[in-house]
């Protein structure tokens, strides 16, 4: 049950179709790449050029993580950030020829484009235009019919965080909109040092203040309502590091 407790913890701490997205929300596109065998320098060397010529403006910004944990280890995430739906409309015609050409000879795509929208009410602290970091990203598969209980766990976990951190922490929740299972929600927590989790009072534990906020036994009662709302292969976490040489 302990470590039940801290997997919902670490979670909470970070059906639509792509083509009816809404103007008025926030995007983020996510693609995963591994460096061919010996040729991770010139990888590296070749998709900073690349970032630095097409995505260093606004609405065409990626960002690029190097996976520190998990069976991913080792391999790029490059975040395609703070996408509106205009955005996508853009011709990128030039920028993907120019990764066929220069990049893809020193990589292997992992997976796909994956488009992700903005949960704007379970934001947690305030934007930063500088990348952190770090990223812990937890995911998890809701089942159907099941989502509000994700989502208030979420949300409810979001405001015992302000409290714990002091509204210093930074938390984005994302739904999976395209390129994967639409019941996919990933939570990002940012952060750019260790320790990164809050101290609590040695009187009063995080189970205490939620259930000083929320009422009695209910962080007993969300907790086992978020478990019985996700799939049975449970959360799923991983820690990412910038990669400066490849931000824009």
């Amino acid at each position: 049950m302990k470590n039940k407790l801290l997997l919902f913890a670490v979670l909470l701490s970070t059906t639509l179709t792509f083509s009816q997205r809404n103007p008025n929300n926030t995007y983020l596109t996510s693609f995963l790449y591994e460096a061919k065998e010996g040729m991770t320098e010139k990888f590296e060397s070749a998709a900073a050029k690349k970032t630095k010529m097409f995505n260093s403006e606004e609405g065409n910004i990626i960002w690029t993580y190097r996976v520190l944990t998990g069976p991913a280890q080792g391999q790029y995430v490059r975040f395609l950030i703070n996408q509106s739906s205009e955005d996508y409309g853009q011709d990128k015609s030039e920028e993907y020829g120019y990764w066929q050409e220069n990049v893809s000879q020193y990589s292997n795509a992992i997976s796909g484009a994956q488009h992700w929208v903005l949960n704007e009410p379970l934001s947690v602290g305030d934007d930063s235009s500088n990348a952190p970091k770090y990223l812990e990203r937890s995911t998890v598969v809701m089942i159907p019919g099941m989502e509000r209980n994700v989502y208030r766990a979420l949300y409810r976990q979001g405001v015992i965080m302000d409290k714990v951190y002091s509204g210093s922490t930074v938390r984005r929740v994302f739904t999976l909109v395209s390129g994967g299972n639409t019941q996919t929600i990933a939570s990002f927590r940012a952060f750019n040092e260790f320790p990164h989790w809050g101290n609590l009072t040695e009187d009063q534990s995080w189970e205490d203040m939620y259930n000083e906020e929320f009422g009695w036994q209910q962080f007993d009662s969300d907790t086992e309502a978020f478990d019985n709302s996700i799939r049975e292969w449970g959360i799923s976490t991983i820690l990412m590091e910038r990669v400066d040489s490849m931000m824009p």
